[in-house]
Protein backbone atom coordinates (compact mmCIF):
# COMPACT_ATOMS: atom_id res chain seq x y z
CA UNK A 1 0.00 0.00 0.00
CA UNK A 2 2.60 2.44 1.26
CA UNK A 3 4.73 1.39 -2.23
CA UNK A 4 1.75 2.68 -4.11
CA UNK A 5 1.38 5.47 -2.69
CA UNK A 6 5.16 6.26 -3.22
CA UNK A 7 4.78 4.98 -7.10
CA UNK A 8 2.04 7.71 -7.42
CA UNK A 9 3.84 10.40 -5.76
CA UNK A 10 6.93 9.90 -7.71
CA UNK A 11 4.69 9.99 -10.86
CA UNK A 12 3.55 13.62 -10.06
CA UNK A 13 6.61 15.01 -8.60
CA UNK A 14 8.30 13.85 -11.91
CA UNK A 15 5.78 14.72 -14.44
CA UNK A 16 5.16 11.47 -15.59
CA UNK A 17 1.25 11.58 -14.52
CA UNK A 18 -1.03 15.08 -14.26
CA UNK A 19 -2.46 15.09 -10.92
CA UNK A 20 -6.86 14.51 -11.28
CA UNK A 21 -7.87 17.74 -10.74
CA UNK A 22 -5.27 19.87 -11.86
CA UNK A 23 -5.67 22.93 -13.78
CA UNK A 24 -9.47 23.23 -12.01
CA UNK A 25 -10.17 25.34 -9.98
CA UNK A 26 -11.13 25.06 -6.17
CA UNK A 27 -14.50 24.39 -5.34
CA UNK A 28 -15.82 24.84 -1.71
CA UNK A 29 -15.96 21.11 -1.24
CA UNK A 30 -12.20 21.41 -1.74
CA UNK A 31 -11.49 23.94 0.00
CA UNK A 32 -13.40 22.76 3.38
CA UNK A 33 -11.56 19.27 3.06
CA UNK A 34 -7.92 21.20 2.65
CA UNK A 35 -8.74 22.93 5.71
CA UNK A 36 -10.20 20.11 7.30
CA UNK A 37 -6.99 17.95 6.75
CA UNK A 38 -4.50 20.63 7.59
CA UNK A 39 -5.75 20.98 11.30
CA UNK A 40 -6.19 17.16 11.41
CA UNK A 41 -2.14 16.87 10.63
CA UNK A 42 -2.47 14.91 7.57
CA UNK A 43 0.90 15.63 5.59
CA UNK A 44 1.28 17.74 2.47
CA UNK A 45 1.78 14.24 0.08
CA UNK A 46 -1.28 12.78 1.78
CA UNK A 47 -3.20 15.83 0.82
CA UNK A 48 -2.19 16.04 -2.40
CA UNK A 49 -3.60 12.52 -3.29
CA UNK A 50 -6.47 12.57 -1.56
CA UNK A 51 -7.77 15.93 -3.20
CA UNK A 52 -6.09 15.00 -6.57
CA UNK A 53 -3.85 18.10 -6.96
CA UNK A 54 0.16 18.01 -7.13
CA UNK A 55 1.91 19.50 -3.60
CA UNK A 56 2.41 23.11 -5.20
CA UNK A 57 -1.30 23.82 -5.18
CA UNK A 58 -2.42 22.38 -2.29
CA UNK A 59 0.79 24.65 -0.64
CA UNK A 60 -0.52 27.66 -2.72
CA UNK A 61 -4.19 27.07 -1.43
CA UNK A 62 -3.30 26.89 2.12
CA UNK A 63 -0.90 29.56 1.74
CA UNK A 64 -4.06 31.75 0.09
CA UNK A 65 -5.99 30.71 3.23
CA UNK A 66 -3.59 32.23 5.45
CA UNK A 67 -2.93 28.90 7.14
CA UNK A 68 0.98 28.42 5.93
CA UNK A 69 3.40 31.05 5.56
CA UNK A 70 6.49 31.63 3.25
CA UNK A 71 9.32 30.16 4.54
CA UNK A 72 11.70 32.33 4.71
CA UNK A 73 11.27 36.37 4.77
CA UNK A 74 11.53 37.84 1.84
CA UNK A 75 15.23 39.45 0.54
CA UNK A 76 15.00 43.23 0.69
CA UNK A 77 18.23 44.50 -1.37
CA UNK A 78 20.30 47.39 -0.56
CA UNK A 79 20.11 49.86 -3.08
CA UNK A 80 23.27 51.73 -3.77
CA UNK A 81 23.58 55.13 -3.54
CA UNK A 82 23.07 56.97 -6.02
CA UNK A 83 26.93 58.01 -7.52
CA UNK A 84 27.58 61.88 -8.33
CA UNK A 85 29.46 62.01 -11.62
CA UNK A 86 32.68 62.10 -10.34
CA UNK A 87 32.17 59.86 -8.03
CA UNK A 88 34.94 56.68 -8.16
CA UNK A 89 33.17 53.25 -7.02
CA UNK A 90 36.48 52.18 -5.96
CA UNK A 91 36.29 51.95 -1.77
CA UNK A 92 40.23 52.37 -1.99
CA UNK A 93 40.62 55.19 -3.75
CA UNK A 94 40.88 58.55 -2.66
CA UNK A 95 42.76 60.33 -5.81
CA UNK A 96 40.31 62.65 -7.90
CA UNK A 97 41.80 61.98 -10.99
CA UNK A 98 41.59 58.12 -10.68
CA UNK A 99 41.88 55.99 -13.87
CA UNK A 100 38.92 53.34 -12.31
CA UNK A 101 36.40 56.29 -11.80
CA UNK A 102 32.84 54.78 -12.32
CA UNK A 103 34.16 51.43 -13.04
CA UNK A 104 34.32 48.79 -10.08
CA UNK A 105 37.52 48.57 -7.77
CA UNK A 106 40.33 47.34 -9.78
CA UNK A 107 42.07 45.61 -6.74
CA UNK A 108 38.76 43.25 -5.68
CA UNK A 109 40.41 39.79 -5.17
CA UNK A 110 44.39 40.83 -5.08
CA UNK A 111 46.03 40.71 -1.71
Amino acid sequence: MIKMYQDELIALRTGRKSAERSGEYWNKDEVQKVEQLFFDGVGMSEMTLQLGRNEVAVYQQLAKMGLLSGQCKPRHHNKRPALLSDDCLCSACSVPDCSSRRKECPHVGTI
